[in-house]
């Protein structure tokens, strides 16, 4: 009888096998960590919530002559932060706005440049806006660490 030798073909079975399983399970591990990012990428940027409330602010800056006066005095740089109160005609009204809302803080963005800001996470939302020279956004921070982002439109017929 002629005995037959597989344990080379056994191994390179094996490793095959091995290679495949491996390989798949990578591709999975990858899926899932990109899954898993984008998982808690929604729930502090863009939820229902802050964009609702960003709306509301949108609606108030637009109806505020002195906001917006102070917005188009202070482009040079391509963004201007609006958070604080005493920028707004009726403060009081402001500040409470705020305070319901959570903001922490406003900044009014156009695209065309990329304001130095040490906060990472809002740079990164300004770097992965569309960019067109003639957009604005608003960019709100909330206090419990959420980011929103709008486009801002003016309706000079409102």
């Amino acid at each position: 009888m002629k005995k037959n030798n597989n344990s080379g073909f056994m191994l390179a079975e094996v490793l095959i096998v091995t290679t495949f399983v491996a390989g798949v399970l990578i591709f999975l591990f990858i899926q899932f960590l990109n899954l898993s990012n984008s998982y808690d990428n929604y729930y502090v940027y863009n939820s229902t919530e802050s964009l609702y409330a960003l709306e509301d602010i949108i609606d108030y800056i637009k109806s505020d002559s002195k906001i917006m006066d102070y917005i188009e005095e202070n482009m040079d740089l391509g963004h201007v932060n609006i958070t604080d109160c005493s920028l707004y005609s009726n403060v009081e009204y402001c500040s409470k706005l705020f305070e319901i809302l959570n903001i922490d803080e406003l900044i009014f963005y156009q695209n065309s440049n990329i304001p130095n800001i040490d906060d990472e996470k809002l740079l990164s939302i300004m770097n992965n806006l569309y960019n067109s020279e003639d957009q604005y956004n608003l960019i709100a921070k909330f206090k419990n660490f959420e980011y929103a982002t709008l486009r801002f439109v003016e309706n000079k017929g409102r």
